[in-house]
């Protein structure tokens, strides 16, 4: 209970505060978790046999747990237009589906543990399972903790990278999900004495099941034919710099998507697998204008074979990283190719808000090709200031060096930051220490695995 009341308290508090809707919207998702894993455990406390050994029941639902995230973890991977608002965009939601992802395996050790050393005999309370369920069930969970494991794993960053695995492998892998979740399903069907002796908490447990197979399949067999697309010819190629690709995209057909600046989407171009990329700009006749950068195999690739004329798909658009969500005084901040939503935002006169400085952060000035494009646009709006900042001659760029150029960093100003992941967590550290509330930094994450 004392949890509920938390969960209450903070939910009041963001409901009460002077934030756009958006913005008090996004708390839902993640604060509907938290309270369903509560109420979870209300009921196995509430419901499970009396006598039962602390220990026992402790590992016991901390398997419970770990199949209730894993089945949080499935929904959050469908794409599901329609949740992105309660969680602040698809790139926030893939941040919680890995979250989610990492605490159930954590929990598993637990599981593993206390049920080792709790000895529990279920023949006390009339129920036991024959030797065979046993061994089957024993060997369901082998499978799914060994296998939800390594996908976890290799979705780590640092670990992606030693193991050098192309994104089309990983995704091949970590569509597995849902039949490792089965697995663990089935193993808690046949092992768990808790669930097989309560109706109501087997009822439960079955729910939880049928929710994160349900959003598996809606993933494998509907999304892909369901997600809205559009057709799309690769109208303009540019390559200002050995790993940076600009391209306009021009629609093929007579309802493009409705993109705005700032939202991202899925390309695909020929057999290349599809990959989220933000929208640097549009045009009025539905043009989608897309900066990449060179990083991996599949985008080096694209950067060596692209041409104009080759037809292409765009999916989406996603994503909720808007400037409209801050007030009349906002900061930018981008580092390399996030500079990409900040360009779009500026596709139109007038876009930017009445007093906003952006700060374009390169290694040197030849790492940014976009700079000419926005001196340009500072020259022409009065309201839009632009700070260049190379790091290898100015050094990297700090809270303390915004003030010192952009100004005093009032109660009611808005920063909003895209590029690398380091840079992004130092920054809105060292900016929430100088004074700005947590709810006026927003960021976008485009790191999706």
């Amino acid at each position: 209970m004392p949890v509920l009341i938390v969960i209450a308290i903070y939910a009041i508090r963001i409901a009460r505060a002077p934030l756009d809707a958006r913005l008090k919207k996004r708390h839902v998702g993640p604060l509907s978790v938290t309270t369903g894993a509560v109420m979870l455990y209300l009921a196995w406390d509430w419901l499970r046999p009396e006598g039962l050994s602390a220990v026992y029941f402790v590992g016991e639902f901390a398997g419970v747990l770990s199949v209730y995230l894993m089945s949080c973890t499935l929904v959050l991977a469908t794409r599901l237009m329609w949740l992105e608002q309660w969680f602040g965009g698809l790139d926030r939601m893939y941040r919680q589906h890995k979250l989610y992802a990492v605490w159930s395996i954590l929990l598993l050790t637990p599981h593993l543990l206390l049920h080792f050393f709790s000895g529990f005999d279920g023949s006390r309370y009339g129920y036991a399972h024959p030797a065979a369920s046993v061994g089957m069930g024993h060997l369901l969970g082998a499978v799914s903790a060994i296998g939800l494991l390594l996908l976890v794993l290799i979705s780590l960053g640092q670990v992606g990278r030693i193991l050098r695995l192309p994104y089309e492998r990983w995704l091949f892998l970590h569509r597995l999900t849902g039949l490792l979740l089965l697995s663990a399903l089935l193993h808690g069907w046949f092992l768990d004495l808790i669930i097989n002796g309560s109706t109501p908490l087997l009822a439960i447990y079955v729910s939880m099941a049928t929710i994160g197979m349900t959003a598996y399949t809606y993933d494998e067999l509907v999304l892909r034919h369901r997600e809205p697309r559009a057709d799309y010819t690769i109208h303009r190629v540019e390559r200002p710099t050995p790993d940076i690709l600009d391209l306009t995209l021009t629609p093929t057909g007579e309802t493009p998507l409705p993109v705005t600046g700032g939202q991202f989407v899925y390309l695909r171009v020929g057999g290349w697998h599809e990959h989220p990329f933000s929208v640097a700009g549009t045009q009025a006749d539905g043009s989608v204008r897309l900066t990449i950068r060179a990083l991996g195999r599949d985008t080096r690739r694209l950067y060596t074979d692209i041409s104009e004329g080759h037809p292409a798909t765009l999916k989406g658009p996603y994503g909720m990283f808007d400037h409209t969500l801050g007030g009349p005084r906002q900061i930018w901040i981008a580092g390399g190719i996030g500079i990409a939503p900040f360009l779009g935002w500026l596709t139109h006169p007038g876009a930017a808000p009445p007093r906003t400085d952006l700060f374009y952060c390169a290694p040197t000035a030849e790492d940014a090709p976009f700079l000419p494009e926005l001196t340009a646009a500072a020259a022409h709006r009065p309201e839009f200031r632009l700070h260049p900042t190379f790091s290898r001659s100015h050094g990297r760029l700090t809270a303390e060096r915004i003030q010192a150029e952009a100004g005093p960093i009032t109660p009611d100003t808005h920063v909003f930051l895209c590029g690398p992941a380091s840079m992004i967590e130092n920054l809105t550290r060292a900016l929430h220490r100088q004074g700005v509330p947590r709810q006026h930094l927003h960021a976008e994450h485009f790191a999706f695995r």
